[in-house]
């Protein structure tokens, strides 16, 4: 369970669930299909979370001095080809279950499918991974938001719509804002191991600009749900976490570095799951009216 990271799961279920809340205002709504995406993208996560300690471990990111969430490897808890065969089992168990969802939606899911694999999988690996590159943030964006939202919708309802583009933006902007709190916080490990980041390039000033841009973006994308339809109204309860995001904006601005910052990471964390999950029952009270 430390290796998979099962609290992060979250950032996997959220937009899956808000795509099929989508989904059911269209009435078009099929819990077996939901389910089966749900434990796809969560095989997924499992999967992306194994592959990025064991190349971050590979490549030397990740030390006994490093203070990220898993560290299975440096306390000796598992080696490193264990974490390798869990990776492969988790990739394959999400492929097997994704062909399941193929058969149902089409080809345009097979293609969102491989991406998303490819993501995870190259987040960490490979020659130049996404990661390494200053990639991150887009790719959590893409992939954590849109692809998941707008992917677990088509599924369902058949089509792709500007209130699953909104949504997922929310959501992938959201699960961008964790990763860069995570970047912000690993500043001074990530330069001394070549890691090139958005925060390692720009500093820790613009990176904190950048964390302020993305917490306000998702609640402009809500914005801009209601102003598209007013159906939407329910959804404006996300506000009710604008509180906790200004807090931690300020936590972001303020001089505490590395370790001290772990609490920017995991409210981070802890905002996306109750702005995630507001949003779900907004949809669904949409759904309901």
């Amino acid at each position: 369970m430390q290796a998979v990271r099962i609290f992060s799961f979250t950032a996997s279920v959220i937009p899956i669930a808000a795509g099929a809340a989508l989904a059911l205002v269209d009435n078009s709504f099929d819990l077996l299909l939901f389910l089966v995406m749900l434990l796809a993208g969560v095989a997924t996560h499992a999967g992306c979370n194994m592959a990025n300690d064991f190349y971050d471990h590979k490549k030397g990111v990740d030390t006994p001095e490093s203070i990220g969430p898993s560290r299975v490897i440096q306390q000796g808890l598992l080696s490193p080809a264990e974490v390798k065969r869990g990776m492969i089992v988790a990739f394959a168990i999400a492929t097997v279950l994704g062909l399941i969802v193929v058969i149902s939606a089409g080809w345009p899911i097979f293609v969102v499918a491989l991406l998303s694999l490819a993501a995870a999988y190259f987040y960490t690996a490979g020659p130049r991974p996404l990661g390494y590159i200053a990639l991150g943030e887009v790719t959590v964006y893409l992939f954590m938001g849109l692809a998941m939202v707008m992917g677990s919708y088509y599924v369902l309802a058949d089509q792709v719509t500007w209130p699953s583009f909104l949504i997922g933006s929310a959501i992938g902007l959201m699960a961008a804002a964790i990763l860069h709190a995570n970047n912000i916080r690993d500043i001074a490990l990530d330069r001394r191991a070549g890691k090139t980041t958005l925060a390692t390039i720009f500093g820790r000033t613009i990176a904190n600009w950048e964390y302020l841009f993305l917490v306000i973006a998702v609640y402009l994308c809500i914005v801009g749900l209601v102003a598209l339809d007013l159906i939407f109204w329910p959804t404006l309860i996300v506000f009710a976490t604008v509180p906790v995001a200004v807090r931690l904006v300020r936590l972001s601005f303020s001089k505490a570095e590395g370790p001290a910052l772990n609490p920017l990471l995991r409210r981070s964390a802890g905002l996306h799951l109750r702005f995630g999950v507001l949003l779900v029952v907004g949809l669904v009270l949409s759904a309901m009216i």
